[in-house]
């Protein structure tokens, strides 16, 4: 972290006089705020064992997608009060939302990595959902080609998906699966990226759908988790990645940052990594640009980007975005020593720092390769979402725990508000400031839907209602039209 130090501290040399002349007024406009479903689904019922990681399944950090817009109509995946897998749309900006419910399959855990991935493959208009993992075999269903293509001439019901599938290639089951995103190519085609076995000895795979035959090809490793790391809080031989994303650029590149989480019970994450594909993820180059001859590890040369140690309780699966001129931009919550003392805490007292002594950073990488890096002037709520508008300024959006609100497992809490932040590019994004609170009380770690943004710049946002106990509430979607 110190080579990051010493540029924050040269940056608030410099702060003020930044803001005052990049700063600008930014309006937000909520256009529409739709009821998806009055009975989604909240975790905790004593019927599907003890709750794991907070009580919200129905937006959770690492969901690519939950929400998603094509050819003019917006989709949900989601899991209703009665357990079941739902897939909603609706036709935009303000049509009535229809919901297919598979009542032939019933979530029956309390664990929030179970969440459901939508994909949509533009060549053939085809809807791909992914559901209910955590280290187990995979739950798929594909739909008929052209139903997202012609969406207004099919009637939205069960009998336009398959059955449930457990194996993407033919003859090749997939086992022991956990985080599904799925990411739309530059030419229109469909992946899906995953990981294999668990945290402290996962490796990230990825597999893609070929629309001409409708089949899924070419299976293959991202990284591996071996590799020995040692610091001053301890050693560890194994470990897994956590991306904040995939994304592809205006270049066709594919960038995606991580960190690494050891294995270790006490300050398990550490460092900003990053690496980038030119040919759709079979080869990688390192921050250098050099062409990584092994599949990515820990001892890959020149893929670290920023020094943050294991003590800082850096969290994992936060928001990226690549911007007009292909720059990736990240921004994740950790700590510093200076916050940890603001907020009179040490560091490893608690495994993700007290959150107290969280704070958004901001990190991207300039024209020379070289990492950047603001620390926003919040204290950090839960784990935030990033985009950036054709000018380049950027928005983030995450919840911020209401002052009544209780904390679980140091991370999750039950009652939050949507926060949306701006920051200008004018200004080098040092201008960061609220431009909005949407009152709750919600439950979800917030979930925009990237495409939707990327076509029109509108900004819809799921939100779930903060349960009284353990009944299911209600499930809406807000859209901003953010200037």
């Amino acid at each position: 972290m110190k080579g990051l130090e010493i540029r924050s501290i040269l940056l608030v040399s410099i702060f003020s006089t930044v803001l005052l002349s990049g700063c600008r007024d930014f309006s937000v406009n909520k256009i529409n705020d739709s009821i998806v479903d009055n009975q989604a689904l909240v975790l905790g019922d004593v019927q599907y064992g003890v709750m794991r990681f907070g009580n919200s399944i129905n937006g959770q950090s690492f969901q690519q997608d939950a929400l998603i817009t094509y050819n003019n109509y917006q989709y949900l995946g989601y899991y209703d009060g009665n357990r079941h897998v739902c897939v909603a749309r609706r036709e935009l900006p303000e049509g009535r939302w229809e919901i297919i419910r598979f009542k032939n399959y019933v979530f029956t855990v309390n664990d929030a990595h179970n969440t459901i991935s939508l994909g949509i493959c533009p060549a053939d208009g085809s809807i791909h959902l992914a559901f209910d993992h955590h280290a187990n075999e995979l739950h798929y269903r594909i739909s008929k080609v052209e139903i997202a293509t012609h969406p207004e001439s099919v009637e939205w019901d069960v009998s336009l998906f398959g059955d449930i599938l457990t194996e993407l290639e033919k003859g090749i089951p997939v086992k022991s699966i956990t985080y599904q995103r799925f990411v739309q190519t530059p030419d229109g085609g469909l992946q899906l990226f995953y990981r294999r076995s668990g945290s402290a000895n996962g490796n990230r795979m990825v597999v893609d759908y070929d629309p001409s035959e409708g089949l899924w090809r070419n299976t293959r490793q991202i990284d591996s988790h071996l590799g020995n790391f040692s610091d001053d809080v301890g050693e560890s031989s194994s470990r897994g990645s956590y991306p904040n994303g995939y994304t592809y650029g205006p270049d066709k590149k594919l960038h995606t940052t991580w960190v690494w989480r050891e294995k270790a019970t006490q300050g398990s994450n550490h460092d900003l990594m990053y690496a980038y594909s030119t040919d759709g993820g079979f080869s990688w180059c390192n921050n250098a640009g050099e062409t990584l001859i092994n599949v990515i590890s820990l001892n890959s040369p020149e893929i670290k980007v920023a020094d943050i140690s294991r003590k800082y309780g850096l969290m994992n699966t936060h928001g990226q975005s690549v911007d007009s001129e292909g720059h990736i931009h990240t921004v994740m919550w950790h700590c510093s020593d200076e916050t940890f003392e603001a907020a009179g805490v040490i560091p490893l007292e608690t495994r993700w720092g007290s959150p107290a002594a969280r704070r958004y950073h901001h990190y991207w990488r300039a024209d020379d390769g070289i990492w950047q890096h603001r620390e926003l002037p919040v204290v950090a709520g839960n784990r935030p979402k990033l985009f950036l508008d054709k000018n380049n300024n950027a928005y983030l959006i995450y919840g911020s725990k209401m002052s009544s609100a209780s904390m679980e497992r140091e991370v999750y809490f039950t009652e939050g508000e949507l926060v949306i932040m701006a920051a200008t590019a004018k200004a080098e994004w040092n201008d960061w400031k609220v431009i909005h609170t949407e009152k709750g009380p919600f439950m979800n770690e917030m979930l925009g839907d990237t495409h939707r943004w990327n076509e029109d710049e509108i900004l819809s946002v799921m939100v779930q209602e903060s349960p009284e106990k353990h009944e299911p509430t209600t499930l809406r979607i807000l859209d901003f039209k953010l200037r």
